[in-house]
């Protein structure tokens, strides 16, 4: 792992912060009194299942990653029926 300054780790922590934040702020409506402490949204996840955050899973599009194996798998099939 590359050495990496303070700032850089500091801005990436703000980034990650501001996100999880707007999140809380703008889709769960949550209001300022039942905001977090804002130091602790710097780890883990928000658990957040609503349409915007998990699109693929309510609308069941496949990530690339199955698609991949899915088409690896059409091809075998393909080459054994030949």
């Amino acid at each position: 792992m590359k050495n990496r300054s303070k700032a850089y780790t500091r801005h990436q922590r703000e980034r990650i912060i501001q996100k999880k934040w707007s999140i809380l702020k703008e889709v769960q409506l949550r209001e300022d009194q039942w905001m977090p402490v804002r130091g602790t949204l710097s780890k883990g996840k928000i658990h957040c299942s609503c349409r915007m955050c998990k699109y693929e899973k309510h609308y069941s599009i496949p990530k690339a990653r199955l698609k991949a194996k899915w088409n690896a798998m059409q091809k075998e099939i393909e080459e054994m029926n030949l």
